[in-house]
């Protein structure tokens, strides 16, 4: 395992329990709905990498689960749960219907590899991550500015890699070459999200969830009420989020 992984999946096994309650409830449950129903009308077993806690999961029918970090597993209601390498699948050829990821593709230091793996493993492949460069959001600028003034910088040199990643395949023509280099017919789309405001309380916790190891170096309880004041002191306009994100489909030509 790389340094990268080894550092993502360790932020992450140490973020399990808070993000689990309040990044999925408040936030990934509503922005995995588009990824869910494209892969709805897929006749069999789904494969979910990079599951996490199971946004996409529980809005399936019939999913194994798959993450790098395996104590956020068991928050996941899939049917079956994996500790593997996206990058190294440890699964026969065409073994599922179709393979997806909500936003792990952004976390992955070789993500040709992960879905030349997916697209091995399934004759279609669905991939959502976060388009950039990112629309502005008051309630998260004001959150990541508190970060930083408190810890010294906004992210985790784990948070830092992340951003780099989801920057080189944050956009249509990223994706498109992906799912192309593996083989696959794409259809990639960008798409805005409606996340509801779920109050300021829980916003900041949910930004907070995955500070990752800069948590060590803040006074939490004193970075959590600055954030939640400064947010509270925004105007009602400035809270409404509606993410733009890219949705890529893939699919094995005919006969192959």
């Amino acid at each position: 395992m790389t340094d990268v992984k080894r550092d993502i999946a360790s932020s992450y096994e140490a973020a399990a329990p808070g993000f689990s309650r309040h990044a999925d409830e408040h936030v990934y449950r509503y922005l995995a709905e588009p990824l869910a129903e494209s892969l709805r009308s897929v006749p069999g077993v789904v494969l979910d990498i990079a599951s996490g806690s199971g946004a996409l999961a529980r809005r399936l029918p019939d999913v194994v689960a798959l993450d790098i970090s395996w104590s956020i597993l068991p928050s996941n209601d899939a049917r079956d749960g994996v500790q593997a390498d996206a990058e190294n699948l440890p699964f026969a050829d065409d073994s599922f219907a179709a393979s997806a990821s909500a936003f792990g593709i952004n976390h992955f230091p070789q993500p040709e590899q992960a879905v030349k793996e997916m697209a091995r493993v399934s004759p279609f492949v669905a991939l959502m991550t976060w388009k950039r460069p990112e629309t502005p959001y008051p309630p998260g600028d004001a959150v990541f500015g508190l970060i930083e003034h408190h810890c010294g910088r906004a992210r985790s040199r784990t948070g830092e890699a992340v951003e780099r990643m989801t920057t080189e395949v944050g956009s249509e023509p990223a994706l498109a070459a992906l799912l192309s280099s593996a083989g696959l017919d794409p259809t990639v789309t960008t798409i805005t999200a409606s996340v509801p405001w779920p109050g300021a309380e829980e916003f900041v916790d949910y930004r907070l969830s995955m500070l990752g190891s800069l948590a060590a170096e803040a006074d939490l309880p004193r970075l959590r009420n600055d954030a939640v004041a400064a947010v509270q002191a925004l105007p009602p306009e400035a809270l409404s989020w509606e993410p733009r994100l890219v949705l890529g489909l893939g699919r094995r030509p005919p006969g192959l």
